[in-house]
């Protein structure tokens, strides 16, 4: 027997192997689609990074997702809100635009990005999310819309793969106020509002 012939006989005999052993498991192709619980898909198969990476419980279409208030003390608090899943940067800055619960009011939280109106966001480009806000930011007072602007930026950056905002309004970028009253034209990150921090 030639060796040709013998690494034939081998790759027939590991095809047959295998075959076998695709059947014992029930390996074929199924008559209808199947629905997957979101946990089981890669998280690089879910759209780029403007899904936040939120877990998911177990048979709820619903998920946990942080926004930022402002508390009694002059700095950002953390809380933690429902939404629907796969989150989207849309819901999240929904969820931040509702503003405080009654039982957040009741203990000295506040929130001037909600008194803005709509939020508005686009794809993040290069770590970067665009933030679209209405013409009325411009007439928040100088401290409300440095923690609006504290309340947007902690939001978003909460998000894997998100490391700053940039933002419109009227649809241009904006002279956004940061933490020490300077202005800024460009992207803001967590560190402009570092005094802010929860």
């Amino acid at each position: 027997m030639n060796a040709r012939v013998a690494r034939s006989g081998a790759q027939g005999l590991v095809a047959l192997v295998m075959a076998g052993a695709l059947a014992g498991c029930d390996v074929g192709p199924q008559s209808a689609p199947q629905a997957l619980n979101a946990r089981q898909v890669p998280y690089a198969l879910h759209p780029p990074s403007h899904r936040s990476p939120v877990p998911v419980e177990p048979g709820l279409r619903e998920a946990l997702v942080t926004v930022y208030m402002e508390g009694r003390n002059d700095r950002l608090v953390a809380v933690v809100r429902r939404v629907a899943y796969p989150v989207t940067l849309e819901e999240l800055l929904g969820a931040l635009a509702n503003g405080p619960s009654a039982v957040e009011s009741n203990q000295g939280m506040v929130s001037p990005a909600s008194s803005v109106g709509p939020l508005g966001v686009g794809l993040p480009r290069d770590g970067v999310v665009p933030v679209y806000l209405p013409a009325s930011f411009a007439s928040l007072g100088g401290q409300d819309q440095v923690v609006a602007a504290a309340q947007i930026v902690y939001t978003v950056t909460g998000v894997r793969g998100v490391r700053g905002a940039l933002v419109y309004v009227g649809g241009v970028v904006a002279q956004v106020p940061k933490a020490d009253g300077n202005l800024a034209n460009g992207p803001l990150t967590r560190s402009d509002y570092a005094p802010m921090a929860p």
